[in-house]
């Protein structure tokens, strides 16, 4: 996969973002991976050239200048669930989402989603959602992460319980300790007071880890 690399990447005054926390303004900057000697799972797909964050960068699918502007998408069927050792592109997407590529994360599952069914679906939105929350927890922005954290641990925990399933896994994940950590990395933001200490306090790297 081949990715566009921008002539100019500058965040310019207007889209410095304000901290939601505390008023103060702030520059938004690349995120970066929880670990970034994690293990990938599909190393023959490269990272795309930057980190999409929503209003600082240059969209990646509509702006010119973003990393994926005018490449064509996969249209064909997907592989069922059973099958996700083989599956490019969720394999893909857990490695963006590891690496803190959050929103391309989002649009890998995305293509995936839009053909899925039942619980297959269910899981890809709750990933969506949970990549999404992280965005929004980068940008500190609480209100959104506090809505999609719990929509996309929501769902997830539905697939939980709907699978026949001894230890809870699904797709290459233990579902029960996903959740777990999830759970603890977003509890602090649903605690008051929220302030700068809470983003930067990091307990648990909510990474997803395969087992094949």
């Amino acid at each position: 996969m081949k990715f566009k690399i921008p002539k100019l990447f500058r965040v310019p005054q207007s889209k410095r973002n304000p901290s939601p926390v505390d008023g103060r303004r702030r520059i938004i900057e690349q995120p970066k991976p929880f670990n970034p000697n994690w293990q990938r799972y599909c190393p023959q797909l490269a990272f795309p050239p930057y980190r999409h964050v929503p209003g600082v960068t240059p969209h990646p699918n509509k702006d010119p200048q973003g990393h994926s502007y005018g490449l064509e998408e996969n249209d064909g069927a997907i592989p069922p669930p059973e099958a996700w050792r083989e599956n490019e592109d969720y394999l893909y997407g857990v490695d963006l989402y590891n690496f803190a590529y959050w929103w391309e994360a989002h649009e890998a599952w995305e293509g995936l989603w839009h053909q899925a069914e039942a619980d297959y679906r269910l899981f890809l939105q709750g990933l969506i959602q949970v990549s999404a929350a992280l965005i929004k927890y980068h940008m500190r922005m609480l209100r959104p992460l506090r809505t999609l954290s719990t929509a996309g641990r929501d769902k997830l925990r539905q697939v939980l319980r709907n699978l026949d399933h001894p230890v809870g896994m699904y797709m290459g994940i233990n579902m029960n300790e996903f959740l777990t950590c999830v759970d603890t990395f977003f509890e602090p933001f649903f605690l008051d007071p929220v302030s700068d200490k809470t983003y930067e306090r990091v307990t648990v790297k909510p990474l997803i880890r395969l087992y094949f």
